[in-house]
């Protein structure tokens, strides 16, 4: 079934990712379930891209790389609306063992 003409929006889609370092107990979709409950209503989509292990990394620690898709289908979004979203999937990661990569 194809989407409905008003389901689709014609304001652009921001992608944002965010790199983490966890303990190796703890899953990618546990973390994927936290932040669902807490995102904001612009966040279209968030998705597991990569998980890596190995050299470079702490022993029993992994990295983990989700995509954030977000989008208005009123208007764009704003950089301070994408950085408030980001802050707020940030914190749930930081308070569920997740250590931000830069």
């Amino acid at each position: 079934e194809l989407p409905q003409a008003a389901d689709i929006s014609r304001f652009p889609l921001v992608r944002r990712d965010i790199a983490v370092l966890v303990d190796e107990n703890i899953t990618a979709n546990s973390l994927l379930v936290k932040m669902q409950a807490e995102k904001a209503a612009n966040v279209v989509e968030l998705a597991l891209f990569d998980l890596y292990r190995g050299k470079g990394l702490q022993e029993g620690k992994k990295s983990l790389a989700f995509r954030v898709l977000m989008q208005d289908t009123q208007k764009t979004l704003t950089d301070i609306e994408i950085e408030q979203c980001m802050l707020r999937l940030v914190t749930v990661l930081q308070q569920n063992g997740a250590q931000l990569r830069v």
